[in-house]
């Protein structure tokens, strides 16, 4: 790929990507405050990690570690998280849900997809298939930009 396809690339992913934000934001706003969105992806990325290190979550969020204690703090004052101490190494420092972050995300995915559903409901099936196939592919080539899928 030649220097001048590689910009355009670039400036046409980095439009595409503020579409999709904007589009998220707006329709999932009047779900709740920014925060609820916040705190409902968060948690469901400790749960997908299955209690990673804080390290560990915080690089795959390309978060620093400041960030990644306040934002931590929080989530345990709000008594979603806990931190526990890897059995193995007690300096390592793990995330885990708690049961009421579990609540959380239970009660949440309800209102979250109902509106995703609504999100979508101008798409025929075709039209959802193909969407479902381009994220999927643009999933495994991000995954595989940051060495994660190889």
């Amino acid at each position: 790929m030649g220097e001048k396809q590689t910009d355009e690339l670039l400036e046409e992913m980095m439009e595409d990507t503020l579409i999709y934000i904007r589009l998220f934001n707006r329709e999932l706003m009047h779900l709740g405050e920014r925060k609820f969105l916040k705190t409902f992806f968060w948690l469901i990325l400790i749960e997908q990690y299955d209690n990673p290190s804080i390290s560990v979550l915080g690089k795959k969020l390309r978060v620093s570690k400041s960030q990644m204690t306040s934002r931590i703090d929080e989530l345990v004052k709000a008594g979603f998280i806990e931190r526990v101490h890897d059995e193995k190494d007690r300096r390592i420092i793990k995330i885990a849900l708690t049961p009421e972050g579990r609540n959380f995300i239970k009660e949440s995915r309800k209102p979250v997809g109902e509106h995703m559903n609504q999100l979508l409901s101008p798409l025929n099936f075709k039209e959802v298939e193909k969407l479902s196939m381009s994220i999927e592919i643009i999933k495994n080539v991000v995954l595989k930009i940051q060495g994660l899928n190889e």
